[in-house]
């Protein structure tokens, strides 16, 4: 019986149906004074709430796929997929490197208050635009107000959350930190500010990161003009666009696709893990089917067309997982020059945290070796991803890696 499949659904839901009306009939004989009684009733208790738990753990896995099957459940590995192949990622020299990191912002406005319980490293900010206002956390780098780093600049990374989510998943779940740290002691990347901007504006509220009609949050705009002139205005931020990437996981990585093809003059790299590349309107619909600006967001269409801007991408999907695969698949398979995309997918993995987690590592290395902004001090990278020759049918600029996946929660 498919874990994820309508027949377990149902029969969990059964079977706690079942308890409850077993326990509703039986309830006279076990109200009958006496430990052992007492016991049995407790008992019967427990086992009825705990079958109702289980039925609800497996719809909500049928719905958001978060364990694909059972060997998914139970910790079997993820198998890397090999029908997607290219050419490799753009190298960075050394020279291309110091010429991003020569551009910066003096700073002209205060930095955000920090936030107990992270020695000053993690600050907190409110960016206001044209009638878009919204919570920020900044991750500073390790050594930013050191004295002997006062000239030092840095590049930028806007990392994006989930629905339902909120900024500090990427302190917690997906611990941001610790893989950047790593990365850059190993000499893969140069250490970022890292942007967290909260998404759910209003509170609750599935914008996809677009914009709305008038009187509508305008979350497009403020991610991609908004947010970075305030973060460029408070913090030492490298300026070129080969400096500043989007990173997003499930919604967020639609987010990080939306604002790396369609502002490619504020984002030359976006990291897409779990995420999906064509908005369907459910909830929250900013503009109508057809319109222009549906057809500005098909960004399938786009990697296919003559207007693909030419910059980089790091796409992660599993072929199992439902929220992320379906519009995947079509991306990858449309993708043209001058779009650049190295994509690392796996046969199993679903669709949570742990997941991107794992992910996470390889998609760090790849930023560094691909934009210059990102380069590591001292020059350039090795290329991140292992690639294949290409099948004739495949796109020629897509490439792909092997997957590690591992076993957390996760969000649209």
């Amino acid at each position: 019986m498919s874990l994820t499949g309508v027949p377990l659904q149902w029969a969990t839901a059964l079977l706690a149906l079942l308890a409850g009306a077993a326990l509703v009939l039986l309830w006279p004989r076990l109200g009958r004074p006496g430990l052992v009684s007492v016991g049995l009733r407790a008992t019967s208790l427990v086992v009825v709430n705990l079958l109702v738990v289980l039925a609800l753990l497996v719809s909500a896995n049928r719905h958001y796929a978060f364990y694909s099957g059972w060997d998914d459940l139970l910790g079997g590995p993820a198998n890397a997929a090999e029908d997607i192949a290219g050419a490799a990622p753009r190298d960075v020299t050394a020279a291309q490197a110091a010429a991003v990191r020569a551009g910066t912002t003096a700073p002209t406005a205060a930095e955000g208050t920090a936030v107990d319980g992270y020695g000053g490293r993690v600050q907190q900010m409110t960016v206001t635009g044209d009638g878009t206002s919204g919570r920020v956390l900044v991750v500073l780098p390790r050594g930013y107000h050191d004295a002997a780093q006062a000239g030092r600049t840095y590049p930028v990374l806007v990392a994006l959350h989930g629905f339902p989510g909120s900024p500090e998943q990427w302190l917690t779940a997906l611990d941001v930190r610790s893989a950047l740290d790593s990365a850059a002691d190993a000499g893969q990347v140069d250490e970022p500010i890292v942007v967290i901007p909260d998404l759910a504006q209003p509170a609750g509220r599935d914008t996809e990161c677009l914009d709305g009609p008038a009187g509508q949050p305008q979350l497009e705009t403020w991610l991609s003009s908004d947010l970075p002139k305030a973060v460029e205005a408070s913090y030492r931020a490298r300026t070129s666009p080969q400096a500043w990437a989007s990173m997003g996981f499930s919604m967020g990585g639609w987010c990080s696709a939306v604002l790396t093809m369609l502002h490619p003059q504020q984002y030359g790299a976006g990291i897409v893990m779990g995420g999906y590349f064509q908005y369907d309107p459910a909830d929250y619909v900013p503009f109508p089917r057809g319109s222009a600006q549906a057809q500005q967001h098909d960004l399938v269409a786009l990697a296919g067309s003559s207007s693909a801007p030419a910059v980089s991408m790091f796409v992660s999907s599993s072929q199992d997982d439902p929220e992320s695969w379906p519009t995947t698949r079509t991306f990858l398979a449309a993708v043209q020059a001058p779009l650049s995309v190295t994509s690392l997918v796996a046969k199993t993995g679903g669709h949570r945290s742990d997941v991107w987690l794992a992910q996470m590592p390889k998609a760090l290395q790849w930023l560094g070796s691909t934009e210059a902004g990102f380069a590591p001090e001292g020059g350039a990278t090795a290329t991140a991803s292992a690639t294949t020759s290409a099948p004739a049918s495949t796109s020629p600029s897509a490439t792909t890696s092997p997957s590690a996946t591992s076993s957390a929660s996760a969000t649209r």
